[in-house]
C-alpha cells in the first residue's frame, strides 16, 4: 500500500493536541524571539557606539600617532596644524573638534556624555536635529533629545556644568547610546569646559583621501585615518568585551528551542507508537517515517519562527518605550543566519524520535502491544 501522499498524517499528529501544540509554538517562539532580540540589540550597540564616525562628515580624522580608536584611545593635536593642512592639495575643508567624556549633575543624577565642541555649521556638530538648532555661540548646548526628555529639559532651559550656565538651544536625534550621550557645543566652549586648547582630532573632506592622508602626515607628523576604520576598530573594542557573553546566550536561546521541539515531537511519538507501528506495518518504508518526523518538526519550527519575530517587534516597541537609549537593528543577513539556523535545528529536533521509531518492530503491534 502506498501510505505516502494519501494521508496527511504529520498534520494530523502534529495538531492532534492543540494544547501541547500551542505551549510548544510559545516554547520555540520565546526562544526564537530571544534570540532576535539579542543579536538586534547587539547590532544596535555596534550602530550606536559609532554614531560619531558614521555621521561627522568628514573623510578622514586627523589624530595623534598612535590613535586607532576614538572609544579607547584619547588624542590630542594642536590647533596649529589647521592652517597646514588647510594649504594641503586636495583638502576642501577642515574643522578641530573636542571629544571629552565628562559628567553631567542633572536634578540630581549622574549622567555620563561625550561633549563634543565643533566649529559653528562645521564637521562634527549634530548631524540630526529633533527640535531648535545647533549651538553656534559661547555657552550654548544640543542635547540629545532622550536625555532632555528624561530630566524635562527643552531648548530655551538652563543648566549649570563645571562652574558655567549653558542654555538648550537644539535637541539632537540618535546621539545617544546604552553607556553614554552626545552633547554638542561650541570649540569655545568645550575648551573652556575641558580645561584644553588642543583638538582632539581634525576634520577634513577630501575627494581623495588616501593621497591627502599621506600628504597630511608627511606635513605634520599626524596619523589620518577614516572614519570606516575609526568605526570598524570602536566595534572591535566592544567586540573584545561583550561579544563572547552576547553569543554565548544567543547559542543557549537557539539550544533551548532545539529542546522545546525535539520534545514536543519525541512526546508525541511516544504516546502514538502504536499508530506509528500500524504505519510501519501496513507499509510505511523508513524514508516515509523520517518525512512524517520531518513535516512535523519543520511545520512546529516555522510556525515558531515566525511567532518570534512577532514577539521580537514586540519587544523592541517595549524596550523603545521602557529604555529607548537602547537600539536594534537587524540586518537581511542576520536573518537568513537564523533562518539557516532554524533548519538545521528542526533536523536536529528529528533525529531522536526518529531514531527511536527505526528501532520499532511493527510486529509489536499485532502481538497486542
Amino acid at each position: 500500500m502506498n501510505v505516502a501522499g494519501s494521508v496527511p498524517v504529520a498534520r494530523r499528529m502534529l495538531f492532534g493536541d492543540r494544547r501541547r501544540l500551542a505551549v510548544s509554538l510559545l516554547g520555540v517562539g520565546g526562544a526564537i524571539g530571544l534570540v532576535l532580540l539579542l543579536q538586534g540589540l547587539w547590532s544596535g550597540q555596534l550602530t550606536q557606539i559609532t554614531a560619531y564616525e558614521d555621521n561627522s562628515g568628514a573623510d578622514l580624522f586627523v589624530a595623534q600617532p598612535g590613535t586607532e580608536s576614538v572609544l579607547s584611545d584619547a588624542s590630542v593635536v594642536p590647533l596649529a596644524a589647521v592652517g597646514e593642512i588647510a594649504g594641503l592639495t586636495g583638502v576642501e575643508q577642515v574643522n578641530p573638534v573636542h571629544l571629552h567624556y565628562t559628567v553631567f549633575d542633572l536634578h540630581g543624577r549622574k549622567e555620563f556624555v561625550l561633549l563634543v565642541g565643533s566649529e559653528p555649521r562645521g564637521l562634527g556638530g549634530p548631524w540630526k536635529l529633533a527640535v531648535g538648532r545647533e549651538a553656534t555661540a559661547a555657552e550654548e548646548v544640543v542635547l540629545d533629545r532622550i536625555l532632555a526628555y528624561q530630566h524635562g529639559l527643552s531648548p530655551g532651559d538652563e543648566l549649570g556644568v563645571a562652574g558655567a550656565t549653558l542654555t538648550v538651544v537644539g535637541l539632537s536625534e540618535r546621539t545617544r547610546s546604552w553607556m553614554t550621550s552626545l552633547v554638542f557645543v561650541t570649540s569655545e566652549t568645550a575648551a573652556r569646559l575641558s580645561g584644553s586648547t588642543m583638538a582632539s582630532y581634525l576634520l577634513v573632506t577630501t575627494p581623495t583621501p588616501d593621497e591627502t592622508g599621506a600628504a597630511i602626515t608627511s606635513a605634520t607628523g599626524l596619523d589620518t585615518l577614516t572614519p570606516a576604520t575609526l568605526a570598524a576598530n570602536d566595534r572591535q573594542v566592544l567586540a573584545e568585551i561583550m561579544e563572547g557573553p552576547v553569543m554565548l546566550m544567543i547559542g543557549i536561546a537557539f539550544a533551548a528551542a532545539t529542546l522545546v521541539v525535539a520534545l514536543t515531537v519525541y512526546s508525541g511519538v511516544v504516546e502514538r507508537l502504536r499508530e506509528y507501528g500500524i504505519v510501519k506495518a501496513i507499509g510505511a518504508r523508513r524514508r516515509r517515517v523520517w518525512r512524517i518526523i520531518t513535516g512535523q518538526t519543520l511545520t512546529l519550527t516555522l510556525a515558531g519562527s515566525a511567532l518570534g519575530y512577532l514577539m521580537y517587534l514586540g519587544g523592541t516597541w517595549i524596550v523603545g518605550r521602557i529604555r529607548p537609549q537602547f537600539w536594534f537593528s537587524l540586518k537581511t543577513s542576520h536573518l537568513v543566519v537564523v533562518a539557516a539556523a532554524v533548519l538545521a535545528m528542526s533536523v536536529l529536533a528529528a533525529a531522536l524520535p526518529v531514531r527511536r521509531l527505526g528501532r520499532l518492530d511493527p510486529a509489536s503491534v499485532c502481538r497486542g502491544w
